[in-house]
């Protein structure tokens, strides 16, 4: 008996899922649902990632006492989170919200502290000797130096969340999302419709990998004419 369903019927079966969907709900719904987790959750590991790891850049001190404890929690799977995020949190979007930022928190975190690390002495010395204070050097100098960072952090950060949503979904934190809508169609044995899920989420990858590379050609660009 054929279980997997071949490419054809997959993608013939984005028309339906797009326009009717399945008990009232398109795909299109389910993927916004997932997205607006992911963007949700990477929104907080932005605001707290970015300016922490200036302060584990710029702070020798900061940096021995943080890392340590940043290298002990790092290790565990975003994942594994789940459910203490249920018990904290049960099962509503700041569960999600909770599971992506762990997620997507240590690698923007760990991209923005290098980038600290290695812009170049002289920037900061030629600020320096035009009379700049700490605060402007950091405003002024070192965050324009490592947009590429914060970019390629974000980057990974995404990509991140959204397996990590997905992941989520699939295990029974909601009731709704694509990571839900593919474990659903697995469990009523329409795998036709659970492989066109799978190629909805291939889509929105490639859509996000896009965004990033356009943004990372223009800011590259911008990057090198302030150099």
């Amino acid at each position: 008996m054929k279980v997997i369903p071949d490419p054809i019927s997959t993608l013939l079966a984005l028309g339906p899922l797009l326009s009717e969907g399945v008990y009232g709900v398109t795909l299109l719904e389910h993927v916004f649902t997932s997205f607006g987790r992911v963007l949700l959750g990477f929104l907080y590991a932005f605001l707290l990632a970015v300016p922490f790891g200036l302060f584990v850049g710029l702070n020798k001190r900061g940096r021995l006492v943080l890392e340590p404890m940043i290298d002990f929690v790092r290790p565990i799977p975003p994942i594994a989170w789940v459910p203490l995020a249920i018990i904290m949190f049960g099962l509503s979007i700041v569960s999600h919200a909770f599971i992506i930022f762990i997620g997507a928190f240590f690698p923007l975190l760990q991209n923005v502290a290098d980038g600290v690390r290695h812009v170049k002495p002289v920037y900061r010395d030629v600020a320096l000797s035009l009379g700049a204070k700490r605060s402007q050097i950091t405003w002024r100098v070192i965050l324009p130096a490592i947009v590429p960072n914060i970019l390629t952090g974000a980057k990974v950060s995404i990509g991140i969340g959204w397996m990590c949503v997905i992941a989520a979904e699939m295990i029974g934190v909601s009731d709704a999302g694509v990571g839900y809508f593919i474990n659903d169609m697995k469990n009523i044995g329409n795998y036709t419709y659970m492989m066109a899920g799978m190629v909805a989420l291939a889509i929105v990858g490639v859509a996000i990998l896009l965004f990033f590379y356009a943004l990372e050609q223009y800011t590259n660009k911008w990057v090198e004419g302030i150099k």
